[in-house]
C-alpha cells in the first residue's frame, strides 16, 4: 500500500525539511505539499540527510487537487471540525489504513496549517479525521512532532501487516457510492446527520467488513425496489 503525507501551506520551509526528516527516520518517504512555495537551503539543512524527500516531493494548489489521486485520507488537527463527528485515535489511523490493503491502493494523512490547522471545508474533503488528545488546549501544534506521531504510529502497521485473507472486497469508493443509492432508494438520503454518520463509519471497517456491507446494501436497495 502506497502512503503519502500531505502538509496543507507549511508556514516555512524549515517546517517542511522537519517533517521531511521524520518521515525518514519511520521509514517513509511520500511527501505531498499544497500551495507551500519554494524549499530554500535552510529546508534541505533541517532535513538532515532527507533531502531526497523534498527533492521527490509533489507540489499541489489546492488540497482537493492532492485528494484526487487518494482512495482514502484521514486529516489530522489539534481542534475538532464540526464536518465530522467522529474522530480517529492516532493509533486507530493504523487499522483505519492497513485493515482496507484490497479496498484502497492509496492512503494519505493530511497535516493543516502551524497556526490554524486544516479549514472545515478541508477536513471535509477528507474521508475521516483524527485528533491527537492533548493534556492541556492547544490551538495547534508543532508539524513535525505531528508527522513524527503519526508516521510512528502507521509504521507499527507496516511492520505487523500480515497478507490479508481471501474475502469478499470491494473497493472503499464503491461502497460510498452504494451508501449513498441505499440511503436514497430507502427516502433516508437527505437525512444529513445520518448521511454524515453512515459515511465516517466506514472509517473503521477492514477490507472483510466493506465486503459484507457491499453486499447487505445491494440486497437492501433489491428488497426496497
Amino acid at each position: 500500500m502506497d502512503i503519502v503525507f500531505i502538509l496543507v501551506e507549511p508556514a516555512r520551509p524549515a517546517n517542511i525539511g522537519a517533517a521531511a526528516r521524520a518521515l525518514k527516520t519511520m521509514g517513509f518517504g511520500r511527501l505531498w505539499l499544497v500551495n507551500a512555495g519554494d524549499l530554500d537551503a535552510e529546508a534541505y539543512w533541517v532535513a538532515h540527510e532527507s533531502g531526497e524527500l523534498l527533492d521527490q516531493a509533489r507540489h499541489f494548489p489546492d488540497l482537493a487537487s492532492a485528494l484526487a489521486e487518494v482512495d482514502f485520507s484521514i486529516a489530522t488537527g489539534a481542534r475538532r471540525r464540526l464536518e465530522k463527528d467522529d474522530y480517529l485515535l492516532p493509533h486507530e489511523c493504523r487499522d483505519a489504513v492497513f485493515g482496507k490493503p484490497h479496498s484502497i491502493n492509496r492512503a494519505a494523512i493530511v497535516f493543516g496549517r502551524e497556526s490554524s490547522g486544516l479549514t472545515g471545508e478541508e477536513v471535509a474533503l477528507c474521508d475521516a479525521a483524527s485528533r491527537i488528545p492533548l493534556a492541556v488546549e492547544q490551538p495547534s501544534l508543532n508539524l513535525a512532532q505531528a508527522v513524527m506521531l503519526y508516521a510512528w504510529e502507521l509504521s507499527q502497521g507496516k511492520s505487523q501487516q500480515r497478507p490479508p485473507a481471501e474475502a469478499s472486497v470491494a473497493t472503499l469508493q464503491a461502497v460510498h457510492t452504494q451508501l449513498d443509492q441505499t440511503l436514497a432508494s430507502l427516502n433516508i438520503g437527505d437525512d444529513e446527520n445520518l448521511h454524515q454518520w453512515a459515511h465516517e463509519a466506514l472509517a473503521h471497517c477492514n477490507d472483510r467488513d466493506l465486503g459484507l456491507l457491499m453486499v447487505l446494501l445491494r440486497r437492501l436497495s433489491t428488497a426496497h425496489d
